[in-house]
Parts: structure tokens; sequence; C-alpha cells
């Protein structure tokens, strides 16, 4: 089980490294989704076209697992 400071560490961490989402600049954050911290570029909509989605395919923003904490997560 992470503890605070290890979670807080491995979050900066993060962002330490991937400031900036390398497709278009906009700088990241950090988002929960059920349990697990993304680090998520803060432009990346979800696509709503068929270009959009073809674009978000061949070129991703920036989204990377920084903690999974969803096995401690009370059901």
């Amino acid at each position: 089980m992470f503890d605070n400071a290890r979670m807080l560490d491995l979050i900066e961490r993060a962002l330490d490294i991937d400031p900036f989402c390398p497709v278009c600049g906009a700088p990241t954050t950090i988002e929960d989704d059920d349990g697990r911290l993304w680090l998520v570029c803060s432009a990346a909509q979800a696509p709503t076209s068929l270009f959009g989605r073809i674009s978000a395919a061949v070129i991703p923003h920036q989204r990377r697992l920084v903690v999974d904490l969803s096995e401690y997560v009370a059901a």
C-alpha cells in the first residue's frame, strides 16, 4: 500500500519529468479515474468527430499511469 509521502513523491516526479504534452505543449495535470491516478494533457478532450478520433489514435496526447490504487479502494 502507498503512504501519502510516497504517493506525493510519485505525482511530483511525474509532473517534473513531463510538465508539458509533447503533442500540443499544454501543461499536464493529474486526474483520478476510479482509483488510478493518470498524468494527462490538460487540453486533450474526448474526440467527438471522425477526424478527432483518427488524430487521437495516430498522435495521442499525453496519458500515463502514475499510481494505481484501484486494488486498495473499498468495494
